[in-house]
């Protein structure tokens, strides 16, 4: 993962990467009808990844998967914005945890 990504990912509140698949699907000219039933990935989860909350969506791990799953069908790198977003997640489970030991 590039440096930037790293640093944007520590600080966001969210990944950061739907507009970037939205983008992708409107410039392929392909509905989320279409999306879902060529991916088999939920419309509302589709438009859950679109717009970066993932709030209400499974287990962190179906998550990266459905980014994987989505973003290679739209020609894009699956692994890398997978890769990214579990970053992303980790940060934040880091964060809320907060230290080891307090003092």
């Amino acid at each position: 993962m590039r440096e930037i990504d790293r640093h944007y990912a520590q600080e966001a509140e969210r990944p950061g990467i739907g507009p970037l698949l939205e983008r992708a699907r409107r410039s392929r000219g392909v509905s989320l009808e279409e999306a879902e039933q060529a991916t088999r990935i939920r419309r509302d989860y589709l438009e859950k990844l679109e717009s970066d909350d993932h709030s209400t969506m499974p287990e962190p791990i179906y998550v990266r998967g459905f980014v994987k799953a989505y973003a290679n069908y739209l020609d894009l790198d699956g692994d890398r914005l997978a890769a990214q977003v579990r970053f992303w997640q980790e940060s934040r489970r880091r964060a809320r945890r907060g230290p080891l030991w307090g003092h």
